[in-house]
């Protein structure tokens, strides 16, 4: 595949690296059904979301991937690709997602798979990398220290690198079939199409999907970080064009959107390029406002979104103005590893459900399990 630089408009065969220049290389051929079926992609629902407020949103839920994630459509086209090299390994630089869908797609090819992710990264996110028999290795404090270490391997040792930012073109590439099933799903082009993100591979690559299947310009790209590390946001609201990394010290939960964008702040001015042209926005939430869109999501919606996965959610709840035309939310990443270590929130219970819940109980001599604790 060929890829074109984005700043120099240099074309250059697609490797993993950014062009000479420093810019961000697109690759230029469209995502075609082909490729999704030679990868047996399975696509992800659309559902149109019932929490208050959201009544012209559809939530594209990526829980229906190998691993739960986006993740797993990047890494499907990079584990192929590096069999085609017959490599010693691969090395991927993750916070989770990457990394199981990297340990999955090589599992599924034979393909040796080490993981570098930052240290402290939480148990349930490392045990099922493991089990699918990658080998984790903590380094570094964050995202973009788990890249410097995971480049420096790959030069030294000869591995294949399986990147999910902006340094590997097909990251952008193959997230193009979120938009491309979107509009089919839809029958419709949306106005609108928000992500959670820490670079923007996933909320660039579904614009373009959106703009390839219509043969139109791009829906308006709404960029959602936690305000606890938000470089692309930061620079969106100072009026600037370009994206610096973000310093200080940070604290979120949202950890697969938490990424300082050390040593690759080009991927945030790329994406924040492309907000703009769009006629979107770049904003920042909470982790409360993520938890009670995680909630809200639960309970409207039926959906197990993973916390970072929420933050668009949460951006749309906080607006007052509903969105005029069908706006398309992505919802990155299944919510599973939180719901496994029983991190989940309580719904609320209304009156009438409670009446007949108690009277079931009464009648089979049953125990109401998460009854309220006045009736339990």
């Amino acid at each position: 595949m060929l890829t074109v630089c984005s700043t120099c408009g240099t074309e250059t065969p697609e490797s993993v690296g950014y062009c000479r220049c420093g810019g961000i290389r697109i690759v230029r051929q469209p995502i075609t059904d082909a490729d999704a079926q030679a990868l047996r992609w399975p696509g992800t629902p659309l559902i149109r979301s019932r929490i208050p407020g959201l009544e012209n949103v559809y939530l594209k839920y990526e829980n229906g991937s190998l691993t739960g994630s986006f993740k797993d459509r990047i890494m499907r086209v990079a584990v192929a690709r590096a069999m085609q090299a017959s490599p010693l390994g691969a090395v991927v630089p993750s916070s989770g997602n990457a990394a199981l869908s990297a340990a999955a797609a090589g599992a599924s090819q034979g393909l040796p798979v080490y993981a570098i992710v930052p240290r402290g990264t939480a148990s349930e996110r490392i045990a099922p990398v493991v089990a699918r028999g990658a080998v984790v290795i903590e380094a570094g404090q964050d995202p973009s220290e788990a890249y410097a270490a995971a480049d420096r391997v790959a030069a030294e040792l000869g591995l294949i690198q399986l990147y999910s930012t902006f340094a590997s073109p097909i990251a952008e590439w193959a997230c193009r079939m979120i938009g491309v099933e979107a509009v089919r799903q839809l029958g419709a082009a949306p106005t609108t199409v928000i992500a959670p993100i820490s670079a923007g591979p996933v909320l660039v690559g579904a614009g373009h999907g959106v703009a390839q299947e219509t043969n139109g310009g791009l829906p308006a790209l709404v960029a959602v970080q936690p305000d606890a590390c938000c470089p692309i946001t930061k620079a969106y609201r100072e009026g600037s064009d370009t994206v610096v990394p973000w310093q200080g010290e940070v604290k979120t939960a949202a950890t697969s959107i938490t990424d300082r964008l050390n040593g690759y702040p080009q991927d945030g001015t790329y994406t924040l390029r492309l907000i703009r042209e769009s006629g979107g926005l770049a904003e920042a939430v909470s982790d409360a406002e993520m938890q009670a869109a995680r909630s809200a999501l639960f309970q409207w919606d039926g959906v197990d979104a993973e916390l970072s996965a929420s933050a668009g959610v949460a951006f749309l709840m906080r607006r007052t103005a509903k969105l005029a035309g069908p706006a398309v939310c992505v919802i990155t990443a299944s919510g599973f590893k939180h719901t496994y270590r029983g991190d989940v929130p309580a719904p609320d219970q209304n009156p009438e459900q409670a009446a007949m819940a108690g009277r079931i109980s009464s009648l089979i001599s049953g125990r109401w399990v998460n009854a309220p604790s006045s009736q339990a």
